[in-house]
């Protein structure tokens, strides 16, 4: 298991896999800092916790997962340096797969 699986928690729950994907992915691109690192951590799990809420209220969920992925992406970007954001920004189609799903 590398160190980003392990900081994150692995991949246990079903999903949760393309998060740490994710995760990974962007802290090689980024570079991120250990704190970024942490913020990007909290960002994740507030995600997992409002998918979550989101699949037991049931309803509409392609519409509550649009919104709480755009919460998150809205969190990353908040989190980036002007330059890491610019990247970031330049480099969505990379990241598509999760945040367009």
């Amino acid at each position: 298991m590398g160190l980003l699986s392990k900081l994150f928690g692995g991949a246990k729950e079903e999903g949760q896999g393309m998060a740490a994907q994710l995760m990974t992915q962007l802290s090689g691109d980024l570079k991120l800092s250990a704190e970024q690192l942490e913020k990007l951590k909290g960002a994740f799990q507030q995600f997992r916790e409002k998918r979550k809420a989101a699949k037991e209220a049931g309803g509409d969920m392609k519409a509550k997962m649009k919104e709480v992925k755009q919460e998150l992406k809205s969190g990353i970007q908040g989190m980036l340096t002007d330059e890491q954001r610019q990247k970031f920004t330049a480099n969505l189609d990379k990241y598509k797969d999760f945040f367009q799903k």
